[in-house]
């Protein structure tokens, strides 16, 4: 057997060694030689030389009959070059149904679906009579477009000329009808199948997984023994993964187990599936164990898929530390890898990592491509780095919608409303149509910055231009961009006309614009409404225990954290980190965990009397716990660790209170940084005093 390393090597072995025959005509190609290169080139997608042999074949004069020319149609199509594969069959004198389904399976497999239909509809008029695996390629077709009228015509013809007794095509009706949701069908049709080998049984079960049946779909894998029939590579992943799908573990290790008797389990597939299902589980030790047993086996999709699981299950570091394990291995980084290390990179967050894996991906020449280059400016917003979310998208030379959301976004989100909306315009002129999540980018823009007008022109435009309908989080973002800027009643009647239900989300921006706007009577309205829906939302009663303290009324501050006690619902504690050396260094209230908290204690001594003497205030009634809140702590490390000039980010996973808020306005003031901070709402950059969300948060 010839082993090739590329194309160019199989295109100098072939037209080096090409066999001829001698006749009466001349010198001419051995047709069956021909034959078979041409179906090699189709094997391995050579166009080049099938291309090469196809001149030969005109210039040595061998007749292009049936055979010959079937071969070419269909190395032309699945080596992608459609043109040629049409050109050729229009030029066929005689057309058989061979040829034809080599078009249509090449129509299908360049997900030319329309063309593949238009053409079988021709087949009368050519003609040509379909036969078995004309309609398991068509079946296909319709699964693929859910086409469930056209799919059960072609079912209809399909019995007239008896062709069910084929399994192929038992087979793919199978397929399609689960493809386009019609269960009932494809069990009933599974149900009178007098042959049903591996395939319909994979069919049937890959369907039930496919819409959450899963239980069901398990059932099926255990009833197909009795059958006869043993489950086969496919059928387990589909076990696997349906096992990930319901979070059961002990069926999850049962087939795992029935894996490793059958000697299935180091093959990249299965193996692959199970990294999958124990890192969706949250089971790293089980994943790791597998990866390791595979070996070399394991490819990039089994990385991948264990590097997915910790991002899934939010453990971001873990993923980082994977991913670097999977490049000491070699395997190759694809979109998926980029894409999914960006995200750990995102909720860490870590610019550090961020630009690392950016470095790689210019190497790898990954940064050109649509969607991690739309994941790579996600990540860089996240990080609080909008200077290099925005060189990675104008150095785009085509960005898809994505790519324009995220831009939006992370403009939004960092202060600069003003070019978010300039680039939403920028983005419906130049022909890119708005999203959902483009609408709530914008709209967010407009809530942070106090432009209620511009906001509530876009609200109205989403349906009224783009047919598009507003979700949840529009409602949202509305009822914030009233609240914010204190017209709370006609947030609350907002509400109130609403064409749903309101839900806690869309209560919970009116209680905070009530705090921030001393609202106490409409806060106890708000809070009854969220607590009827959310009965555990601790932010509810903290808010309210809070507005009572503001207004002197300690008793009912008291009975909102009994009433905490009593229901057991605990407050998330608030928690903010800093990054430094490719390390997280995370900081609670009071905390001493730190070897270096003596210093930080000290250095937030020092700089409170240096604020103080330009005017900060500390809130009397919350002395006690604010002057040691987590963020405070971090900026300080920050400072008594990182060199002169070196902006200080800091990210936090609750809203910075406005002590906290006043705190770092001051305090960039008496220092050389650039202070960077997130909360759960937003970026917070404190220069000179100022605040990018202009004391609008």
């Amino acid at each position: 057997m010839v082993f090739f390393t590329s194309n160019d090597d199989c295109i100098d072995v072939y037209t080096n060694n090409v066999p001829v025959t001698f006749g009466s005509s001349g010198r001419l190609l051995d047709r069956r030689f021909v034959i078979g290169v041409l179906k090699f080139c189709s094997n391995e997608r050579c166009l080049e030389l099938g291309r090469r042999y196809h001149a030969l074949i005109i210039k040595s004069g061998v007749s292009v009959d049936q055979f010959v020319g079937t071969s070419l149609v269909d190395m032309y199509a699945k080596c992608g070059d459609m043109g040629s594969a049409i050109r050729l069959v229009t030029q066929m004198p005689c057309l058989d149904v061979a040829i034809c389904n080599c078009l249509i399976s090449g129509y299908a497999k360049n997900r030319l679906f329309d063309e593949a239909f238009s053409f079988f509809m021709d087949f009368d008029g050519m003609g040509v009579r379909p036969n078995h695996y004309t309609y398991t390629t068509m079946l296909a077709v319709c699964g693929s477009l859910s086409a469930i009228d056209e799919g059960k015509q072609l079912h209809a013809q399909i019995v007239k000329m008896q062709y069910l007794s084929e399994t192929a095509v038992g087979n793919a009706l199978l397929t399609m009808y689960s493809k386009c949701g019609m269960m009932e069908y494809a069990e009933s049709l599974f149900n009178s199948l007098v042959k049903r080998n591996v395939v319909s049984w994979s069919a049937i079960i890959n369907g039930f997984k496919h819409h959450r049946d899963f239980e069901k779909a398990l059932r099926l894998v255990c009833l197909m023994r009795e059958d006869g029939i043993d489950p086969n590579e496919y059928t387990f992943s589909i076990a696997l993964s349906s096992c990930a799908s319901m979070k059961n573990l002990d069926i999850g290790r049962m087939f795992h187990a029935q894996v490793l008797k059958k000697g299935m389990a180091l093959g990249d597939f299965v193996g692959t599936t199970i990294v999958d299902m124990y890192s969706g589980l949250g089971e790293a030790g089980d994943a790791e164990k597998q990866l390791r047993e595979m070996g070399k086996s394991a490819s990039s999709a089994s990385w991948n898929a264990h590097i997915a699981g910790f991002v899934h299950n939010e453990k971001a570091e873990e993923a980082i530390e994977s991913f670097v394990d999977m490049v000491k291995t070699d395997k190759a980084c694809d979109e998926f890898t980029y894409s999914i290390i960006l995200k750990a990179c995102s909720s860490l967050p870590s610019l550090a990592t961020c630009e690392q894996i950016h470095s790689r991906m210019i190497k790898s020449k990954f940064e050109s491509n649509m969607h991690v280059g739309s994941s790579l400016i996600e990540a860089y917003n996240k990080c609080g780095s909008v200077e290099d979310a925005e060189r990675v998208f104008s150095q785009k030379s085509s960005a898809d919608v994505v790519s324009w959301n995220s831009m939006i976004k992370a403009y939004s989100q960092n202060g600069h409303p003003t070019k978010a909306l300039a680039l939403f315009q920028k983005m419906v002129e130049e022909g890119i149509r708005p999203t959902n999540s483009t609408f709530l980018a914008v709209l967010s823009a407009c809530s942070h910055s106090g432009l209620v007008q511009e906001g509530q022109k876009l609200f109205e435009s989403m349906a009224r231009e783009y047919n598009i309908p507003p979700e949840e989080t529009h409602y949202s973002c509305m009822v914030d961009l009233l609240g914010r800027a204190g017209q709370l009643e006609n947030a609350l009647d907002f509400i109130k006309n609403l064409p749903m239900k309101p839900t806690a989300p869309i209560w919970r921006p009116l209680l905070a614009a009530c705090r921030c706007h001393n609202n106490l009577q409409m806060a106890e309205f708000v809070a009854k409404q969220i607590l009827e829906l959310d009965p555990n939302d601790a932010t509810v009663y903290v808010t309210l225990s809070n507005m009572y303290i503001e207004v002197g009324q300690c008793t009912d501050a008291e009975k909102q954290r009994k009433l905490m006690t009593v229901k057991d619902v605990a407050k998330e504690p608030g928690c903010s980190w800093i990054e430094m050396n490719n390390k997280i260094y995370r900081f609670f209230s009071h905390d001493k965990s730190c070897p270096k908290m003596p210093r930080v204690y000290q250095k937030l001594k020092q700089v409170m009397q240096q604020i103080e003497n330009k005017g900060y205030t500390l809130n009397a009634k919350e002395d006690n716990v604010a002057l040691y809140h987590s963020e405070k702590l971090a900026v300080c490390f920050g400072l008594i660790s990182l060199p002169a000039g070196k902006r200080i980010r800091v990210f936090k996973n609750l809203r910075v209170c406005p002590d906290c808020h006043s705190f770092m306005n001051y305090l960039s003031t008496i220092v050389d940084k650039e202070i960077v901070l997130r909360d759960n709402y937003r970026f917070h950059h404190f220069k000179q005093g100022c605040c990018s969300c202009g004391d609008f948060w």
